[in-house]
């Protein structure tokens, strides 16, 4: 089982709340990009991230700036780190396989529940996977100014456009 693998059944077992965005969600809408992390919206209520977080840690993820996990609980804390440091992920990687990197979103660019709600449930190498809805994906790219966050949104809205001749 890879790393992506063990990753989301180990989420998916600990009934985190949780959705796929990013480069990982441009792939699995079948659009072929290279990306060097995983990115993660989760539902930031208490006692969702403490499942999160006692799954990281299952994982041996830790994170990347020297602060303790747990640290991102606190939403005092996620507010000060967007706006005093224009943090907008906590990054954390895998201890042995360092080039395994997962971010998650300290702030919510959507509404998690509406988008949640919404949400398509893919096949990854036999586990499910929620993975936000194009539509979410495109809004999210849209307005980052990086060249690959435009280029995703041009296929993405591809996508869309094909689905509708269907």
């Amino acid at each position: 089982m890879n790393l992506y693998e063990r990753l989301f059944a180990r989420l998916n077992d600990a009934g985190v709340k949780y959705l796929v965005v990013g480069g990982v969600a441009v792939n699995l809408y079948g659009i072929e990009r290279a990306t060097g992390d995983l990115d993660l919206l989760v539902d930031l209520e208490d006692q969702n991230l403490k499942r999160f977080i006692d799954t990281a840690n299952s994982l041996d993820l830790v994170p990347r700036a020297p602060v303790e996990l747990d640290r991102i609980l606190d939403p005092a804390t996620r507010r000060a780190w967007i706006e005093e440091k224009g943090m907008m992920a906590f990054s954390m990687y895998d201890r042995v396989n360092s080039w395994f990197q997962v971010d998650i979103l300290i702030h919510e660019p959507v509404s998690f529940s509406e988008t949640y709600d919404k949400r398509e449930e893919m096949d990854f190498e036999g586990t499910t996977v929620p993975v936000a809805p194009v539509e979410t994906l495109i809004s999210m790219k849209e307005n980052t100014g990086r060249p690959q966050d435009e280029a995703d949104a041009v296929h993405l809205r591809k996508i869309l456009s094909e689905w509708d001749d269907e």
